[in-house]
């Protein structure tokens, strides 16, 4: 019997035990997802980028995870069936917090402008409202930039064109955005 057979086994037990003894439910919750602790935090710090949210969201994965239990079928691997529920809860909250992300990243891209162009700009405008006019390579080098936080030298591998070509690039596309909102 290998280890894969061994804690696959041991896991089954414990939702087993979860499952049908509901007085020591928390005791069988915590033997059975401690072993994912680690794994759950890191893949949320990987979807969402945060190190103190993916804490808050670790706790309410295991919520979803306590609360789906008990008609938890073995029909996939527990470790697949968490990880989709992770993946869940981190797409939502990434959708929860988008115009959030989309207010900073309005005012990190004006102050921007602002510097390079010295202009006063509004900043009660929304370069929301300018990006659609923007070519699909000007916004996609822009969300790039501001929205994914990518390095320069990260897009020019992304978009497979040099650190100077990107450069001038992303700064053509700040350039347009600047002449659509002022």
């Amino acid at each position: 019997m290998n280890e894969y057979d061994n804690d696959h086994g041991k896991e089954c037990h414990l939702i087993s035990m979860f499952q049908s003894n509901e007085k020591e439910r928390n005791e069988w919750f915590h033997l059975l997802m401690q072993p994912y602790l680690a794994l759950l935090h890191n893949r949320c710090v990987y979807k969402i980028r945060d190190k103190t949210s993916a804490e808050d969201l670790v706790q309410e994965i295991l919520i979803r995870v306590y609360k789906a239990l008990p008609t938890y079928r073995h029909e996939a691997l527990f470790k697949t069936w968490i990880f989709k529920i992770t993946d869940n809860v981190c797409y939502s909250f990434l959708s929860c917090n988008y115009k959030y992300k989309t207010d900073i990243v309005t005012m990190t891209v004006l102050e921007y402008l602002t510097q390079v162009n010295n202009h006063n700009i509004d900043l009660e405008i929304t370069f929301n409202q300018a990006m659609p006019e923007l070519s699909k390579n000007e916004q996609e080098i822009i969300k790039l930039r501001f929205y994914k936080d990518f390095s320069l030298s990260e897009i020019s591998h992304i978009l497979q064109i040099t650190i100077s070509a990107c450069k001038m690039r992303l700064y053509r596309a700040l350039q347009s955005l600047s002449l659509l909102i002022i």
